[in-house]
């Protein structure tokens, strides 16, 4: 009998043991002393296996329940104790080291059935394990620090079991890759289907292990490339046996190059713990997470988690709580809409919440850019908020969305694949429930989130044209044939749109070359040219310079276009060529997101002397002082970046080291924007309580518009409406106070009358 109906039932303490044995127990009856458990008018062990019991009260608390299960534990007795209320209708179980799970009996909720689901027997482990097993899944430490610290351990399982001849980064990336598909699969179980069977996983896991079978090769593969991947009618009879299953296509079920490479799998023991340590230990929901569950919104910290250490401290990359991401992102939207409506803040901001026609025209058409992706926490709240509130027609606004809206990139591999699941699983919570059937399969998201490096520029001082606007309308084409296709379809789309990808690029290069040569020409003509005298001019030493600097120009052309050529590809990521239909409109409208924040220490020489040619606002922080803390910090050239990736008009949106207020590496940078932007929010976050971040650092929200300030223009002190501001004009290269007009006069009397310690005494 299902838990659901079962639990009605349960009146008496012999009731309990038909609940033990329904779990898998088995049961027994022995009467034990009420005086073992305080409060209890009659207490029995009800099951049992091996040497763990179960054991059924009535009347007691369930803080005694609690000190009594330590108390066995203490004298080495492993048991779980389920306590009766007959009169409130409740069924506490408790346990050692967990908080107590109290239920409804007549209407238990849905997140309670599936923790006391997780309490099933195993007849494959011993008592202490079995303990720490329910210990888990009845609570235990917050559900997502053991989940993620049990995804991390798992990972390193896996790939410590793959190859040695496999270098780190690819088993890496292989290990991630299957436990990202299991990831999701959970959560598409949690939607019912697969095959309707709410334990359609561990059903399948079981069934094969008891045949004998390899996990990898007789169960995943045949259900990742032969199930999830085809339409039902092009299914084998092996694949048809797993039932009623839906095609999710999306590219998490297409084999990875690295799979086709390695075509390496997993031990069996190995994934069998995965699904014992790591899934079956959780319950996993789409909507609102619940103590104990595990939400979508959760999986920002994977990011953080799969990552060493150093590793996360090398790229900067941190976790960013979802309330915060919420709230910068929705005031970046309402300045955004202000400029394109022309309208204030608080209206567009009302219009956000309640569009009317315009704003929807505007928000249909809006582009989004998160040039350090991550995980995906800003690209997921974009789409949150433009496929807008909960009903029938979210699902087709999401898909809409995701695929004209949304664009992200990433150095990082592993972010990319997490940012596509949490993509994924954004478009899998707006589905409405209903048969596998009619699941609607999945976008690929490879060509809207991409890896790449958003400061790295291969065009860098090239007279690079734009992208010819009938071309980029070309490859905006083949982009969406890419996003809906799947199989060998999917296969030839995407060779389509990268031999595109090819052409432009070697048509702008072969552009860039020849508007080169012309000037070459064009200096060298000069040089021989007569002068009034009939003698060779020749050229000054600005104009062989200049010369030099064009054939130094022309060489690295040809350079970029044999390489080209040699690969067969594009070999690095370029925007005006990957996002050509964006750059042939003028640029993005939105550039938003947490972008690094690493300390120039971190930062490889080579890569500090490259930023600091290429960029302003970086290369002049460096100054004339030595030292690490007078060298900017990488968050200044992804700022300058974001403005150059803009259309006019455009709205960045930001989380920034506070220290950009005032250090002087930043001087540049700060008059730049005080005097180029419509500076919208500049809000120290250090006192907010929706900025705990995970590390140590001071955030500073940043939002601003590309175009020129009114003399008038105000900038907002915090996010959000009804926020003290200051004049843009009070803004300098100096450093910028970020506090209100009487709190600044305040401190500008203070340092008139108080002379400064330097001013005072001489060392």
């Amino acid at each position: 009998m299902p838990l659901q109906s079962l639990l009605p039932t349960i009146r008496r303490l012999e009731d309990l043991a038909e609940l033990a044995g329904a779990l898998g127990w088995d049961r027994v009856w022995r009467e034990l002393p009420p005086e073992l458990i305080g409060g209890a008018k009659r207490s029995v062990v009800i099951a049992r296996q091996q040497a763990f019991e179960w054991i059924g009260a009535v009347g007691p608390s369930p803080k005694e329940g609690i000190r009594a299960a330590r108390h066995f534990r203490s004298r080495g007795r492993m048991v779980l104790l389920l306590l009766l209320d007959p009169a409130r209708r409740a069924l506490t179980v408790a346990s050692a080291e967990a908080p107590p799970l109290t239920i409804s009996l007549d209407a238990p909720d849905a997140l309670a059935l599936a923790r006391l689901t997780r309490c099933r027997a195993r007849t494959d482990e011993t008592a202490l394990a079995a303990a720490f097993r329910l210990d888990d899944a009845l609570g235990g430490r917050a559900a997502d620090e053991r989940f993620f610290a049990a995804f991390r351990a798992t990972l390193g399982s896996f790939m410590d079991a793959l190859p040695k001849r496999l270098a780190m980064e690819d088993r890496h990336a292989l290990g991630l890759l299957t436990l990202t598909r299991l990831l999701f699969l959970y959560f598409v179980e949690a939607k019912g289907w697969l095959d309707r069977r709410p334990r359609f996983l561990r059903e399948e896991v079981d069934r094969c292990l008891g045949l004998g079978r390899s996990l990898h090769r007789d169960l995943l593969d045949p259900l990742f490339f032969g199930t999830l991947n085809r339409p039902l009618d092009q299914r084998s009879a092996l694949a048809r046996r797993f039932g009623q299953v839906p095609f999710l296509n999306g590219g998490l079920f297409e084999p990875h190059p690295l799979e086709r490479r390695w075509r390496v799998a997993l031990p069996t023991p190995v994934l069998r713990n995965a699904f014992d340590d790591l899934f079956e230990r959780f319950h996993f929901t789409l909507t609102a997470p619940g103590a104990g569950a595990i939400a979508p919104d959760m999986l920002g910290r994977v990011f953080e988690r799969v990552m060493e250490p150093e590793e996360r401290h090398a790229s900067g990359s941190y976790y960013t709580p979802a309330a915060l991401v919420d709230a910068l992102l929705r005031d970046t939207f309402a300045a955004w809409l202000a400029e394109r409506l022309d309208v204030g803040w608080p209206e567009a901001a009302r219009r956000l919440d309640e569009p009317d026609q315009a704003a929807r025209a505007a928000l249909r058409e809006i582009r989004i850019l998160d040039p350090a992706a991550g995980s995906g926490a800003f690209l997921m709240g974009a789409l949150r908020i433009l496929a807008g509130p909960p009903g029938p027609a979210r699902e087709g606004r999401t898909r809409r969305a995701l695929g004209r809206s949304i664009f992200g990139v990433d150095r990082n591999a592993a972010a990319v694949r997490l940012a596509e699941l949490r993509l994924w699983l954004e478009v899998l919570a707006a589905m409405p429930d209903g048969p596998a059937e009619r699941v609607e399969p999945l976008p690929n998201l490879d060509a809207l989130v991409r890896q790449g490096d958003s400061l790295a520029d291969p065009a860098t001082g090239l007279p690079f044209p734009p992208p010819p606007a009938g071309r980029a309308a070309l490859l905006a084409g083949l982009r969406r044939e890419v996003i809906v296709s799947n199989g060998p379809s999917k296969r030839a789309a995407a060779a389509v749109l990268a031999r595109e990808e090819r052409a432009l690029a070697e048509a702008m290069l072969s552009g860039t070359i020849a508007t080169l040569e012309t000037h070459i020409a064009h200096a060298i003509a000069m040089g021989r040219g007569p002068t009034l005298f009939g003698d060779r001019r020749g050229l000054p030493r600005e104009e062989r310079m200049h010369l030099a600097a064009l054939r130094s120009l022309r060489r690295k052309s040809r350079e970029r276009l044999r390489d080209i050529r040699r690969t067969g590809e594009v070999p690095w990521f370029h925007y005006p060529i990957h996002f050509a239909d964006v750059f042939a409109a003028g640029g993005f409208d939105l550039v938003v997101g947490n972008p690094p924040w690493v300390r120039a220490e971190s930062i490889e020489p080579s890569r500090r002397r490259y930023l600091a040619e290429r960029y302003r606002w970086y290369g002049a922080g460096k100054g004339r002082r030595s030292g690490y803390a007078h060298l900017p910090d990488l968050s200044i050239a992804f700022l300058e970046r974001a403005f150059e990736l803009l259309a006019p008009g455009g709205v960045v949106g930001f989380l920034l080291p506070a220290r950009l207020a005032t250090a002087g590496y930043a001087a540049r940078a700060r008059e730049a924007l005080a005097t180029g932007t419509a500076i919208g929010v500049l809000a120290d976050l250090r006192a907010d309580s929706r900025a705990a971040f995970d590390a140590t650092v001071y955030p500073l929200a940043f939002v601003a518009a590309k175009r020129a300030p009114t003399p008038q223009h105000e900038v907002r002190l915090r996010l959000g409406p009804a926020a003290p501001a200051v004049p843009q004009s009070a803004l300098t290269a100096q450093g910028w106070p970020l506090v209100s007009d009487g709190v600044r006069t305040v401190i500008q009397r203070l340092r008139h009358a108080c002379p400064t310690l330097a001013e005072r005494f001489t060392c």
